[in-house]
């Protein structure tokens, strides 16, 4: 499926070449591939408002919630492994763990997520 035409006042016809080193390059490439968005558009916008919109389907916030939510099954699995011996403890990290994957879904859910430019 082709990408719809835009209105010619939307269409971007301008190119603007900036120089850096490999190094900055290299940075701001891994930040808007981290965030699933064009260089162009990292830029543009960094530009533009001082902060880049962050997708809510980012991969960030998706790969934390993974890895907590496996972090957390390896961790269930150690407490039935051992019949409970560490209950106290295993409880306590697997509730940490629940309310950061539910602070994390509520960020997503509520805000719309920045990356604010560095002071």
């Amino acid at each position: 499926m082709a990408r719809p035409k835009q209105k010619n006042d939307l269409k971007r016809s301008r190119k603007v070449t900036i120089m850096c080193t490999d190094d900055e390059y290299s940075e701001i490439e891994a930040n808007a591939k981290e965030i699933e968005i064009t260089v162009s558009t990292f830029i543009r916008s960094r530009s533009l408002r001082g902060y880049v919109h962050v997708p809510k389907h980012a991969k960030i916030d998706t790969k934390s919630i993974n890895e907590l939510s496996r972090l957390g099954g390896l961790l269930k699995k150690y407490y039935t492994d051992t019949g409970g011996e560490h209950k106290d403890k295993t409880g306590a990290i697997l509730d940490n763990m629940a309310a950061i994957v539910l602070e994390i879904r509520r960020y997503l859910d509520d805000r719309e997520a920045h990356i604010e430019p560095e002071k």
